[in-house]
C-alpha cells in the first residue's frame, strides 16, 4: 500500500502537462487528488482520467491569481475531504517576447499567475496544514530560474522569484512541521512545449542536442520527483530544490 493512499493532494494547473501527469501518478497510488485549473474542460478531463485508475478525484475551477477563488478552492477541498496533505503549486503562464516588446500587461499576467499564484495558494493552504501539524508544499519553478534564453525576461523573473519565495517560506513553515521545496523540471513533453516547438521547429533539435540524456522529460518523470519530495523519504528536506532536467543545468 502506498504511503499516499488516502492522502489529500492539491494540484494547481492540473488540467494538462506536468500537473496532469502528477495528478494521475498520485491517483494510481490511491491518493485523493484535487485538480485546480481555470480551464474547466481540461481540469474535468484530468479527473475523468483519474477515475480510470480508480483514484477518487475532485475538480475545482479557480484562477490562482485571484485570492477569493483560491480561498474558495481550499475550502472546497477541506469540506470534501477534511484536510490537505500536499500542495503542488504548478500553475503557470508563459509569454515569450524580447524585453522591450514585453508589455506591462504581459509582465503583470505572468507575475500574477506564476508568482502571486504560488503565494496565494501557500497563504490559504498553510493554515490548514498548521492545524494538522504537518504538510508538504512543492513549487514548480523550471530551470529558467538558473539558466534562460532570449525572450524569456519576464518568465525567468517569475521563476527566479519562486526560488527565493520557497526558501523564505520553508523557514516560516518549519516550526509547524511543514516542508517547502521546489521541483525544477527541464524541457518536458507537454502541450505547451509542443506549441512552442510548432512555432520554431528548429528549437526541438537544438534542445535535444543540449540535453545530455538526449530526450525531453515526460510529465511522469517530473511527477516522480514531486512524489519523492512529498514522501517520508524526504522528511528532512526543506528549503531546497530538486532538478529533473536530463543534465541540462550541469553543463552550465
Amino acid at each position: 500500500m502506498s504511503e499516499f493512499a488516502g492522502k489529500v493532494i492539491m494540484i494547481t494547473g492540473g488540467g494538462s502537462g506536468i500537473g496532469r501527469g502528477t495528478a494521475l501518478l498520485f491517483a494510481r497510488e490511491k491518493a485523493r487528488v484535487a485538480v485546480i485549473d481555470w480551464n474547466e474542460s481540461n481540469g474535468q478531463e484530468t479527473v475523468d482520467l483519474m477515475q480510470g485508475d480508480e483514484g477518487p478525484g475532485l475538480f475545482v475551477k479557480a484562477d490562482v491569481s485571484n485570492s477569493e477563488q483560491v480561498q474558495q478552492a481550499v475550502q472546497a477541498i477541506v469540506e470534501h475531504w477534511g484536510r490537505i496533505d500536499v500542495l503542488f503549486a504548478n500553475a503557470a503562464v508563459q509569454i515569450n517576447k524580447p524585453l522591450t516588446e514585453t508589455t506591462e500587461e504581459d509582465w503583470e499576467q505572468m507575475m500574477a499567475v506564476n508568482l502571486k499564484g504560488a503565494f496565494l495558494c501557500c497563504k490559504h493552504v498553510i493554515p490548514v496544514m498548521r492545524a494538522q501539524k504537518q504538510g508538504c508544499i512543492v513549487i514548480c519553478s523550471p530551470g529558467h530560474a538558473f539558466q534562460t534564453y532570449p525572450k524569456y525576461t519576464a518568465y525567468a523573473a517569475t521563476k527566479g522569484g519562486l526560488l527565493a519565495f520557497m526558501r523564505a517560506a520553508a523557514l516560516d513553515c518549519a516550526p509547524d512541521g511543514i516542508r517547502v521545496n521546489c521541483i525544477i523540471p527541464g524541457a518536458t513533453d507537454t502541450p505547451l512545449l509542443r506549441y512552442h516547438m510548432s512555432l520554431c521547429p528548429e528549437d526541438e533539435q537544438r534542445l535535444h542536442e543540449k540535453i545530455p540524456l538526449r530526450r525531453f522529460a515526460t510529465p511522469e518523470d517530473i511527477a516522480k520527483g514531486v512524489r519523492f519530495l512529498a514522501s517520508s523519504d524526504a522528511s528532512y528536506i526543506t528549503g531546497t530544490w530538486l532538478s529533473i532536467d536530463g543534465g541540462l543545468l550541469a553543463q552550465g
